[in-house]
Order: structure tokens, then C-alpha cells, then sequence
């Protein structure tokens, strides 16, 4: 059995700041909260996918830009 170690360059690395940390958070948070209003039937589809836009240009994210929403 032969095992591959990757190397990671360091400079590929991106650090964080505070601030996007929280950013990141806030909209998953923001996300979770959303759909459990949407499964409880309080908004509809529609409203959700609006909420769900709106948090995107609230909290600015890597993953929002990434996760399907």
C-alpha cells in the first residue's frame, strides 16, 4: 500500500479576517434560520429564494458564492 502526501504551497493559503469570519457566521446562520422558517410553512418558496438574495449582498461570503441556495 503506497500513500500520496500533497504539499500544499503556503502562499496558496488565504487567510481570513475577523470580520469575514463573521460574515461567513451571520449568513450561514442567516441561511439555517430561513429554512426552518420555509419548512415551517411562514414563507413560501418565492419568499425564501428573495430572503436568501438579500443575505447574499448582507453578508458577503466565500460560500455564498458557492453554496446552492
Amino acid at each position: 500500500m503506497q500513500i500520496n502526501e500533497s504539499k500544499t504551497d503556503s502562499k496558496a493559503i488565504r487567510k481570513y479576517t475577523a470580520e469575514e469570519l463573521k460574515n461567513e457566521f451571520n449568513y450561514l446562520r442567516a441561511k439555517q434560520i430561513t429554512g426552518m422558517m420555509l419548512s415551517r410553512g411562514l414563507i413560501t418558496q418565492d419568499e425564501y429564494r428573495l430572503i436568501m438574495a438579500e443575505n447574499k449582498t448582507t453578508f458577503p461570503t466565500f460560500l455564498s458564492a458557492i453554496l446552492d441556495c
